[in-house]
């Protein structure tokens, strides 16, 4: 089904006034989901509503907490976010970080006490109208076991990357840098597909490709399991490490005293978030380097496509032609993800809005 972006904007701006939001951290809550969903990263939008309700329902993320600096320099500052929700902190820091890049070339802003704050990429492309360059990455609840072990200690770590490319589509690194994402491990356990490679461990620390040996409830966008998710093999796992300490280690949030593996009845979590912002006018002209990315981009498009594939795709390219798509013709929604929306509003005795349905394919 297809549903409107501004029905769907209210909605969200309204489960997060249910829980406390004023009218500015309602805004930025529903801008943070609503750019998931318009660039297909459904998981980190619609489909992470109801565990976001959760959070929220069990104190673990509030609405209207300060954000609060702990030290500061004209190019970088550690903050505490005081359990606040994820979404908020997550703008408001990527701004204090342009901010400083305007004035310093670079900025670059940590965050301990923060919480689950969805789309990576949606602060990173902050930086894009201010001709810069932005990064974000983040902590959160223990997922993903170490290369070569099979416990949890540690979160899939996104990171991502923004960077303009002048007339053309920004490129846009998102990725877990686990194997998976929680979301798309659970999407293929609800339907019951292989995951292509062994990004999962097993109760009995097998590595297997079959997503039904560990998550116990499909359903659950955050279901408990009975194992781990995986590393991107031994690279992927350097990237979990330096993500940890970027922002874990670096906050402050985490320090590793007696560390234990993660309790899948009751699962730690260390929300902690990186944002750097970088100019790309202290190091070029913006419109040379623009040219310059632009080249690249066409020279690589045009390139030969190697057997099996049509032609070489850029990061970011997929997700931004599935933005056009959907500002155009409403925004797909699969059905159990919906249904479980619907509950979550009867819930929280949220009225749908009537503008929310579109006759679109």
């Amino acid at each position: 089904m297809r549903v409107s972006i501004d029905g769907l904007a209210s909605l969200y701006a309204a489960v997060a006034r249910a829980h406390g939001a004023d009218e500015d951290e309602a805004g930025l809550f529903s801008a943070g989901l609503l750019q998931a969903d318009l660039r297909g990263h459904h998981t980190q939008g619609i489909g992470l509503l109801p565990y976001l309700d959760t959070l929220y329902e069990a104190g673990t993320m509030h609405f209207g907490r300060p954000l609060t600096v702990l030290n500061e320099s004209v190019a970088t500052a550690a903050l505490d976010g005081h359990g606040g929700s994820g979404h908020v902190i997550g703008a408001r820091a990527m701004e204090m970080a342009i901010a400083k890049a305007q004035a310093a070339g670079i900025g670059f802003v940590t965050v301990r006490g923060s919480g689950d704050y969805g789309m990576a990429s949606g602060y990173a492309m902050q930086a894009l109208p201010h001709g810069m360059i932005g990064l974000s990455m983040s902590t959160g609840p223990l997922l993903v076991a170490p290369w070569g072990g099979r416990d949890a200690y540690f979160c899939t770590n996104p990171i991502a990357i923004a960077v303009p490319c002048g007339e053309r589509d920004p490129i846009v690194i998102d990725m877990a840098t686990s194997a998976g994402s929680m979301g798309n491990v659970v999407l293929a356990a609800r339907d019951g597909r292989r995951l292509g490679e062994k990004s999962v461990v097993d109760s009995a620390g097998v590595y297997t490709d079959d997503p039904l040996r560990v998550i116990l409830n499909v359903m659950d966008r955050e279901s408990r399991m009975s194992g781990a998710l995986l590393p991107a093999g031994p690279k992927g796992f350097g990237m979990v490490l330096m993500v940890e300490m970027l922002s874990a280690l670096l906050s402050g949030e985490r320090n590793w005293q007696d560390e234990r593996p993660a309790d899948p009845t009751g699962r730690a979590a260390y929300y902690a978030q990186t944002f750097i912002a970088v100019s790309v006018s202290r190091f070029q002209p913006e419109a040379a380097f623009a040219a310059a990315a632009e080249r690249m981009a066409d020279t690589l498009t045009a390139a030969r496509p190697a057997a099996g594939f049509t032609a070489v795709r850029l990061p970011g390219g997929a997700a931004a032609a599935t933005g056009r798509d959907y500002r155009a013709n409403g925004i797909a929604v699969r059905a159990e993800e919906w249904a479980m929306v619907e509950a979550l509003a009867r819930r929280r005795d949220i009225a749908l809005p009537p503008d929310l349905y579109t006759d679109a394919p």
